[in-house]
């Protein structure tokens, strides 16, 4: 009898012990980060090498520079890649997608835009283009090399530019996230050298 109380006793704690280790499945951190992750709303296909085919780039031997860069689908993104010179007052490469005014239908009421991509240690520049206007919006984000993040840019945070980057006093000073139909990286800041960028996604968060 003693020993059954016993091998029942070690049973009970030897379940106690299970149930502590392994948790609740409701309170795994996980998958509360999965769902949090998965809540953006992707405003342009990077993971389709048909649709990366469509981007662009322009760099600043539009201005006399020498810089150069290439967009190519790797990895299952977008590789903006290529040497930033600054030769000629140069010092700028970009990679631009298609116009798109459904873009900013998916982004109406963002509070924030992501940009889930994997950097070199350099800083980058998410830069949306407004329909029917000169003006764009910019904000910064800087990469830690090797490392893939998403970076999250309110939209408050945005400002305001012109064709050149320079301040664009006439447009509104807040970014409208319903009125983009366009999205580009940039790196400048003379930055020189080599550089290359894996862009996963670019996405709205509500």
């Amino acid at each position: 009898m003693l020993r059954a109380l016993r091998l029942a006793g070690i049973v009970v704690a030897c379940s106690a012990l299970l149930l502590a280790s392994c948790g609740s499945p409701e309170s795994s951190p996980d998958e509360d980060q999965t769902t949090d992750a998965g809540s953006a709303t992707a405003l342009v296909d990077l993971d389709d090498a048909g649709a990366v085919a469509g981007w662009t780039t322009v760099n600043d031997p539009v201005m006399g520079g020498r810089s150069t860069s290439r967009v190519a689908f790797g990895d299952g993104g977008l590789v903006f890649s290529g040497t930033i010179s600054l030769e000629n007052n140069g010092g700028f490469a970009s990679a631009r997608s298609p116009e798109n005014p459904e873009i900013g239908q998916r982004a109406t009421g963002a509070q924030s835009l992501s940009v889930r991509a994997r950097g070199d240690g350099k800083t980058y520049l998410l830069k949306v283009g407004i329909g029917g206007q000169p003006w764009s919006y910019i904000q910064r984000f800087a990469t830690e090399a090797n490392v893939e993040q998403t970076y999250e840019l309110p939209v408050e945070d945005f400002e305001p530019v012109g064709m050149r980057l320079d301040p664009a006093p006439d447009a509104p000073q807040t970014l409208d996230p319903s009125t983009i139909d366009q999205v580009a990286i940039y790196i400048l800041d003379k930055q020189q050298g080599p550089f290359e960028i894996t862009v996963y996604a670019i996405g709205a968060r509500p």
